[in-house]
């Protein structure tokens, strides 16, 4: 049994890296104007937002629209050490092959690796893709020493799969499956964002301020705030 901390704790010496394919003038799988990249770089960033936001450390191979050596990024993710070792990828074949595919390490780590890769299978499903299953990874990715799982989101020339995640909207959803599975497999609980419930946008602890005035002297600024107290508005003055 997996012990668990409550909603929110900062859970210490916790580290996952995450690789997020391709990049630059690698376009990784693409299908017409789509490229694996592009959707890969959005995916992999709300899912080290999402992990960070749990107090887990992260090492990320990047952060924009470039290229990396597979073998550079290994030698810094051995050093870091991490608990856990993800890949960020999406496929394509031909049109008809679909739903998510995911990888195992297969070596010593191969038993933990597919009890992660079983985590995240279960909040992906609960997305409504449909699972492939979990397989022996041949990538360079899973020779690391930490349970691994190279997560393959779907196939971006199968229109279906496509479909749930043709937005950033949809790309965040898998990371943020990708991030519940990687944190029941750490013993971190899910704790969701709080936001404002007047926010329409939805921004976490969005506030907005309404400014009714400056003023040069300082007499006219109090009389404004004598102005707004009257008509049941509450009003305060800041100086700079």
């Amino acid at each position: 049994m997996i012990l668990k901390t409550n909603p929110g704790e900062w859970v210490k010496n916790k580290k996952v890296s995450i690789e997020i394919g391709h990049g630059g003038g690698d376009s990784g799988a693409s299908h017409g104007n789509i490229l694996e990249k592009d959707i890969n770089l959005v995916v992999g960033l709300e899912l080290n937002r999402q992990l960070r936001r749990h107090g887990v450390s992260v090492l990320i191979n990047r952060t924009a629209d470039v290229g990396f050596r597979v073998a550079d990024f290994l030698a810094r993710v051995r050093n870091f050490e991490p608990d856990v070792g993800i890949s960020v990828h999406t496929n394509a074949f031909n049109g008809v092959a679909h739903g998510f595919e995911i990888f195992r390490n297969t070596n010593a780590f191969k038993a933990t690796s597919n009890l992660l890769c079983a985590y995240i299978e279960r909040e992906v499903k609960a997305l409504g893709q449909v699972l492939r299953g979990v397989r022996d990874s041949p990538f360079m990715m899973s020779s690391l020493s930490c349970p691994t799982a190279y997560c393959e989101m779907g196939f971006l020339d199968n229109p279906d799969d496509y479909s749930q995640f043709s937005t950033v909207e949809g790309q965040k959803r898998f990371a943020v499956a990708y991030a519940k599975g990687i944190l029941d497999y750490l013993g971190i609980e899910w704790a969701d964002e709080k936001t404002n419930p007047d926010n329409a946008e939805g921004t976490p602890n969005l506030l907005y301020r309404v400014i009714t005035g400056s003023y040069s002297k300082r007499a006219n600024a109090l009389e404004q705030v004598k102005k707004l107290k009257s008509k049941g508005f509450d009003g305060f003055i800041i100086e700079f």
